[in-house]
Parts: C-alpha cells; structure tokens; sequence
C-alpha cells in the first residue's frame, strides 16, 4: 500500500510539475491557432472457417446436484465485420510549440456495449505530452513484441480469433499483462525522447471503469465475476535506433503494479497485482523480427490456504517478409502457469496449463489503404486442474445454471480466414 500511494504521489507532481516547469522557459502569452479536425478510421469483412474439438463443456452446479452445461463452437463457418471505427481528432497547436487536441474513436460493432471506444484530451510540448481520459497506457503503447510482426488479423494480439475458438479454463492466451487497463479512465505521462530512450507512467485509479461510469465498492462494473485493481499504475521504458546499415532495433520494459479486489462482498482477498515484461524488435531491410517475455507473478490470484498458483507467464514471436505490396509474417505464442491441482481442497500440490499456438498469414496491398488478406491459425490449450480451479473460484458465490461457468480442460482448434480492410 505505502509503495503504491508514493508511486501515485510522485507521478501526480510530474504531472503538476513538469508543465509548469518548461513553461516557465517559453514566451508569454502565446498566439493561438483554430484546431483543425481530421477524421480517419477503419474497417475489415472477414470470412472464417474454424473447427473446436471440445464444444461442450458440462458440470454440476455445487449447491444442487443439477447438470449444467454450454454449447459453444464446433465447426463452420462465419463472416464477421471487426476492427470497425471512426476517429475524430481535433488538433491544435501554440506559436511556441505546445500541443493540444481532443480524441473520440466511435466503435462500428453493432453489439458493442459502448458507442464510444476512446475519449481522451492530450497536452504536449519539449517538456513531454499528457494524455487524459479514456485510452490506453503505457503498458500497450510503449512495449515491443512478436505482435509487432503479426500480420492480417494479428493473431492473439486482436482477440479477434476469439470469436470462433473455445476458450480453456485457467490458461494464458493474452499478451496483455494481468492488471491491463485496456482503455480504462487514465491519465498518462511520456517523456521526451532521448538518445533514443523514452519513459513513460499511467495511473488509473479504477479499472474497467470508464468516462461517467458510476462504480460500486466492490464490484467490477463491466463484469461483476472478476477481480479489479485501485490504484493501477503502469510504467514504460523503451528505445529505439536505427543504424547507418538499415538495422532499426526496438527494445522495452513494461510493469503494472496495482491494489487488486475481490469480485464480490465477503470473496476470498487477492493478492496485488505486480506484473511485468520484456520484449524487442529488430529489422533489416524487408525482414521483420520481435520478441516477448512477459511474467505475472502471482497477481490478483486467490489468497487462500497454501497455494502455489499463478497467473502464468507467456513468450511470443513473429517473423515477417515483404516483396513489394506483399507481406508474408508467421507467429508463435507460448503461454504456461502453475493451475490448482490434486482437489478442492489440496492447496500444495500444483498442475501445468499450456497454451501452444501458431500462425501463418500473407497479406497484400491493392491500392492506397486497400488490402486483402488470409491467415490460418491453430490452437492448442490444457489445464488438467480446469475443474478444480473452476470449483474453487465458483462453490460459495454462483446458484444458477445461467451463472455457472464449469472447467474446460482442453480444445484443439484450427481457424482459417480470408478478409479485406479499408483504412483512410
């Protein structure tokens, strides 16, 4: 707690500070310029066809010896619009330098739960840039990896392949560190670059909360059945140079630090949030390559007797090539953690779940913002301690079948698609 509220309270008197600081260095009373508004955005038709080996998953609920069960995917095929959005940005800028703009990105789902996808002012200047509102932190803008060189839909970087792939219960399958922000209510500081190096820190007081949303003590505001941090503070460091033989290389470091809750009044507590990871690009001409390491610890897992769970660890790498206006890239993801094992009540004796996927995609450019694309995909994902782990979390809280959610403890699924984007 004490590291959380000085971490907080530092990186609020850079935000207080720094501006007024630099400032004091420009001239007084700067001429300003009428903000000019752009638009840009977005949107994508996709076609998949996919196969789920598990497309049931059945149990029964702990209070009543009643069967329960989910049918989700199995095999077909599905066309999809995804990554529709529409971006508004009104810019403006000071005789001495400092900019200033407002950001509205509107979402193109149709089901989507918020009209709105982003809403955040920015301040920049010599002395740095601010962003405020509801966007991403530092943890998502500033870190390089093997999605950097992901093509087509961008593998597990999107989560678009979700739609049509089961999920494993227990298993990692992000490359997003627990304790991620997504584009949660933040204000966000980034550093001038410097010889290439550039800082940068988010703090977010309430995750998964957003713009008037109201809040409630204890609870998750998007999904009551899940933990949430206060005090959420994200830092970045990364650099980038490139050299005089063509090499350009990226390298970062990322961490999340934060005060986790529980979902519900009278839940068992969790343990804080204190993630982080490592990753790095490199290019050479029309060759592309990134890497990740990113590790959880054990944030916002159960406190409860001895157990020895996590919340896993995952690498991730990407290769990519381009000739021309095509771009051929490939994709490996590996994600693992310690899973509840032995019982319900065997806090001592720990099990594995993996998660093994790979890609491969090509995507061609046909005119200005104008692509075509195809991607293939396969996934392979276990938890032997599924069950267990679902018990464990659900027993005391959940009493209808519409809220049960049973262990899954394995899929194998294959996912094929072809696609088109326009961006402008």
């Amino acid at each position: 707690m004490v590291r959380t509220l000085l971490g907080s309270t530092a990186f609020l008197s850079i935000l207080l500070i720094s501006p007024q600081a630099f400032a004091a260095k420009t001239t007084p009373s700067p001429a300003m310029e009428t903000p000019q508004l752009k638009f840009s955005g977005q949107t994508s038709f996709n076609s998949y066809f996919f196969r789920n080996k598990r497309i049931t998953r059945a149990t029964r609920k702990p209070s009543a010896n009643q069967p329960c069960s989910e049918h989700k995917y199995g095999r077909g095929q599905l066309f999809a619009v995804d990554s529709a959005r529409l971006k508004v940005n009104v810019d403006g800028k000071t005789d001495p330098g400092m900019e200033y703009g407002l950001v509205f990105v509107f979402d193109g789902d149709t089901n989507a739960d918020h009209f709105v996808r982003e809403d955040y002012l920015y301040l920049g200047g010599s002395w740095g840039k601010i962003y405020a509102g509801d966007t991403f932190g530092v943890q998502n803008s500033m870190a390089f990896g093997g999605y950097d060189d992901w093509g087509a839909t961008g593998f597990m970087d999107s989560g678009i392949l979700e739609r049509v792939v089961n999920d494993t219960t227990g298993t990692v399958t992000s490359v997003d560190l627990v304790g991620d922000t997504s584009r949660d209510t933040k204000l966000t500081y980034f550093t001038p670059r410097w010889y290439g190096f550039q800082a940068g820190a988010s703090y977010t007081p309430r995750t998964e909360h957003r713009g008037q949303g109201s809040i409630e003590s204890r609870r998750s505001e998007k999904n009551p059945k899940k933990p949430f941090d206060t005090d959420n503070i994200a830092n970045g460091l990364n650099f980038i140079h490139k050299f005089a033989n063509e090499i350009e290389i990226g390298l970062s470091a990322t961490s999340i630090f934060g005060q986790t809750r529980s979902e519900y009044h009278g839940s068992p507590p969790r343990r804080n949030t204190a993630s982080f990871a490592f990753g790095g690009t490199i290019s050479y001409c029309n060759w592309g390559f990134g890497a990740e390491y990113g590790n959880n610890g054990r944030s916002q897992q159960l406190k409860v007797g001895g157990n020895k769970v996590n919340a896993g660890q995952f690498v991730d790498f990407g290769l990519s090539y381009k000739w021309g206006a095509t771009r051929l890239t490939t994709g490996y993801y590996y994600g693992w953690r310690k899973a509840l094992g032995g019982g319900i009540t065997d806090n001592f004796i720990s099990r594995k779940s993996r998660t093994n996927a790979v890609s491969a995609a090509i995507d061609h450019k046909l005119a200005p913002g104008l692509g075509i694309y195809a991607e293939y995909a396969h996934f392979q994902m276990k938890n032997p301690a599924a069950l267990d782990e679902a018990n464990r979390i659900n027993t005391t809280i959940l009493d209808t079948c519409s809220e049960w959610k049973g262990g899954v403890p394995s899929n194998r699924a294959n996912v094929f698609l072809v696609g088109s984007r326009l961006v402008f």
